[in-house]
């Protein structure tokens, strides 16, 4: 399975956060926790693949 993702930052709440969604959306787009999309900027797009279901996954900080 292939994904399109877009990775946004947010330079209010200095926040990095991907999402998928189609260039034709891209004006819907709002960082869930300010809820504005003044202060975003996109920092990369690519492909995300899935290769094997996994029940849980843990993203690691920092």
């Amino acid at each position: 399975m292939k994904i399109l993702v877009h990775v946004y930052e947010c330079k209010d709440c200095d926040v990095i956060f991907a999402v998928s969604q189609s260039f034709e959306e891209q004006h819907l787009l709002q960082y869930p926790v300010c809820k504005t999309d003044k202060a975003l900027h996109e920092v990369s797009d690519g492909e995300l693949h899935i290769r094997k279901k996994v029940s849980s996954f843990v993203v690691p900080e920092g």
